[in-house]
C-alpha cells in the first residue's frame, strides 16, 4: 500500500504547527479525527475531552456542585474549565449534536481569549483562559454551513479529513490496510469505517472472516463486504 501522507493530514500538522488556536476537523467518520485532536502537537498540556448529545447540559461542560460523600458539596469543574485553567487543548466531540442552551454556553466557552471570561455562579469568581488554551472541534458533518454561522465564525481553519493517517492503517494486518483506506471513503451509505475493520481484524482471528463479517455487518452486508474485499473493489461503485 502507498503510504504517502494524505494531504488533509499535511494540511493539519501544519497548522497546527503554525498555532492556530481554534480548528474544525469534519467529514467522514472512522478517519481519526478525534484521535489526532487527542493526541496531536499536544506537548505537555493537558488534553479534556467533551462529547456533545441532544441531552448534554451546562453542568458537563462547566462544572456543577457535586455531593462531597461528607453531608455536603463541592463544586466540581467541567471540561471546559478545567481546559481554561491549566491553558490546555479542548476537544468538543460532534458539535453538530449540540443544541440551546449548551450550544450558546460553548459560543462562549470557545471565544477569542481576549473576550473570554466565565463567571461563578455562587462565588463570583471570574475564570479566563490561561495561556496556551486551545479548541478542536470534530464533527462528521460534510458541510460547514450546516453548523451554526456564530460558531464556524470562532474557528478560523476547517478541514476535511478525508483519508485514515497511515501510521491508523498499519495497526491493521497488512491485507486490510488498502481495503480500509478505500472503504473509509466510499459514497455515502457504503462506508466502513475503521473502527469496523479494526473489530474485523481482531474478530476474524477468532472466528474465521465470516462469521467475523456477518457479526459486524449482518448476514446481507457480510456478503458484500467479504465480496468487496475479495475483487479489491472496497469503497468502488
Amino acid at each position: 500500500m502507498d503510504e504517502t501522507t494524505p494531504t488533509c493530514w499535511d494540511d493539519l500538522a501544519a497548522v497546527m504547527g503554525a498555532g492556530i488556536e481554534r480548528v474544525i476537523l469534519f467529514g467522514p467518520p472512522g478517519t481519526g479525527k478525534t484521535y489526532a485532536a487527542l493526541h496531536w502537537q499536544r506537548g505537555e498540556r493537558a488534553v479534556e475531552r467533551l462529547i456533545c448529545t441532544e441531552e448534554l447540559t451546562a453542568a458537563d461542560v462547566t462544572g456543577a456542585w457535586l455531593p462531597n460523600g461528607e453531608g455536603g458539596w463541592a463544586w466540581h469543574d467541567g471540561p471546559a474549565l478545567r481546559a481554561w485553567r491549566s491553558g490546555g487543548r479542548l476537544v468538543v466531540d460532534e458539535v453538530d449534536r449540540a443544541s440551546g442552551d449548551v450550544l450558546s454556553l460553548l459560543l462562549a466557552m470557545t471565544d477569542s481569549d481576549g473576550s473570554s471570561q466565565w463567571h461563578h455562579p455562587t462565588t463570583g469568581e471570574v475564570v479566563r483562559p490561561a495561556p496556551g488554551f486551545n479548541v478542536i472541534m470534530t464533527t462528521n458533518l460534510e458541510e460547514m454551513h450546516l453548523l451554526p454561522e456564530a460558531l464556524r465564525d470562532r474557528f478560523p481553519v476547517a478541514l476535511r479529513i478525508d483519508s485514515p493517517h497511515p501510521s491508523a492503517l498499519r495497526q491493521l494486518s497488512e491485507d486490510l490496510r488498502a481495503p480500509a483506506q478505500r472503504g473509509s471513503l466510499g459514497e455515502t451509505g457504503r462506508r466502513v469505517s475503521l473502527r469496523s475493520f479494526y473489530a474485523f481484524d481482531q474478530l476474524r482471528t477468532a472466528l474465521g472472516a465470516p462469521r467475523a463479517a456477518e457479526l459486524l455487518f449482518g448476514s446481507t452486508a457480510a456478503t458484500d463486504f467479504l465480496d468487496a474485499l475479495r475483487l479489491g473493489v472496497m469503497g468502488l461503485r
